[in-house]
């Protein structure tokens, strides 16, 4: 090469990092706008999940069984004429069953709204426990208040419309009629319906089964809201996920599902065994609760978001390429022709969002990068004006994907193995830049690949 072309190439060399460097910034900006669209579509399968989910009840809360047996209470007042009067005030003594024994199998499906599919399911929950009598003498109240005839039976639920057909509740195997009474200021739960007791189960206390039509999607949820809780769950579902209050102590899951087995001692909950109606001690609403998720295999909004956050590294990586086969082979690359690759590699996210909706993620992943590595590969080999330098390039780009996809699939050790990609990579510059001469006068025997 002449030597004042040479001069010149390596002044333009110089200033090239800084070009590159700026370049790399503005595309976070289409990254960003990426970002923001995985954002979107992220919204928009919420918005048709839940679609899906509101008609069925959502995500069913079974919250348990209660007896509330009301009593009367006097309290005494005086008129402007002094004279004495009473009013009559009626509140209720609230217990929760000794025992609870739960007994579901949950098979889910998917149902879709568009692109968009969510698992829902139907199942039937079976019951069983016992009630001890009502410890209305804790509380000093005087037998004769009580109102045993208007006993009741509430069964709580986060949603009626989980219900598929009305539950269905004995007691000593006697069935129970709903209630006429519906005095939800007695009920600590979301939603209740209630049953009439008859008097004797009331005062010495009764065994109860129960049996439930249920609907809902994504997950089941049970609280143990009894002094011993025992809850078994099984399903074909392969990929359940189990969260809440407490884990399950028994699991097992194979290519055919999964069972699971809960023992919660009430010692472990904050729930009362019995309380008034009128006092704080019934409050469930932040209540700790057993969570039976049945998860989707691959979260494609999850993982594109993942692989975004690497879109820097990732920038950077065929810029740096390009810029050291530019250096070796005394081609000078045109700032818009880094654009045109840089544009690739961003397109290459987009392709990852919109093909995943359509395809599993993984298959997803290597359609893209195939797609984008052939592409370099014919756009680099025209650039150069050699097959092998686009073949590098296809190499370090492909190369660079696989060890993306590896950090995606090791999410906790994604930041291990993103920091010694990233050394391996400087490691690599310095070992293939070590007897460059920036200056530009390099010799005939370093100019030789």
């Amino acid at each position: 090469m002449n030597p004042l072309k040479l001069e010149g190439f390596t002044k333009k060399l110089g200033i090239k990092p800084f070009i590159i460097l700026v370049m790399v910034l503005l595309f976070l900006i289409p990254v960003n706008m990426i970002d923001s669209l995985i954002q979107d579509r992220n919204f928009y399968f919420k918005e048709a999940s839940d679609s899906i989910l509101q008609p069925k009840g959502g995500e069913p809360n079974l919250e348990g069984l209660a007896i509330a047996v009301p009593y009367t209470v006097f309290t005494e007042k005086k008129d402007a004429q002094g004279l004495t009067t009473y009013d009559k005030l009626t509140y209720y003594i609230v217990s929760v069953p000794e025992t609870l024994t739960i007994n579901t199998n949950v098979e889910p499906e998917y149902l879709k709204r568009g692109i968009f599919e969510v698992p829902v399911f139907n199942c039937t929950v079976n019951a069983e426990g016992a009630f001890s009598p009502v410890e209305y003498e804790h509380y000093n109240i005087d037998e004769d208040l009580i109102q045993w005839d208007n006993a009741l039976l509430l069964l709580g639920i986060s949603n009626k419309k989980s219900f598929t057909q009305t539950p269905l509740i004995t007691a000593d195997a006697s069935p129970l009629s709903l209630s006429l009474l519906s005095p939800y200021e007695s009920s600590p739960f979301s939603n209740t319906v209630f049953y009439d007791v008859p008097s004797e189960f009331a005062r010495k206390g009764f065994s109860y089964s129960m049996s439930i039509d249920v609907q809902g999607g994504n997950a089941l949820h049970i609280t143990p809201l009894a002094s011993n809780n025992s809850f078994s769950v099984t399903s074909s579902w392969i990929t359940p996920g189990f969260s809440g209050g407490w884990l399950p102590q028994e699991r097992t899951i194979t290519e055919d599902g999964f069972s699971a087995q809960w023992n919660i001692a009430g010692l472990s909950t904050s729930y009362p065994k019995t309380w008034l109606s009128y006092r704080t001690g019934g409050d469930l609403s932040s209540a700790e609760q057993v969570d039976i998720s049945f998860l989707t295999p691959v979260d494609n909004y999850q993982k594109a978001e993942r692989s975004v956050k690497y879109a820097l590294l990732f920038l950077i990586i065929p810029f740096l390429a390009i810029f050291i086969f530019e250096v070796f082979t005394k081609i000078q690359i045109h700032p818009v022709q880094y654009c045109l690759i840089g544009l690739a590699d961003v397109i290459f996210y987009l392709l990852l969002l919109s093909v995943s909706e359509h395809l599993s993620f993984v298959v997803t992943y290597w359609i893209a990068s195939a797609a984008v590595s052939l592409l370099m590969l014919f756009y680099a080999s025209a650039i150069f004006k050699k097959l092998k330098w686009g073949g590098f390039f296809a190499v370090v780009q492909f190369v660079s994907y696989i060890f993306l996809f590896g950090t995606l699939q090791a999410e906790d050790y994604a930041l291990l193995i993103g920091s010694l990609g990233l050394f391996f990579v400087v490691v690599l510059l310095m070992l293939l830049t070590r007897k460059i001469d920036w200056y530009g006068n390099l010799s005939d025997k370093e100019n030789k690949l």
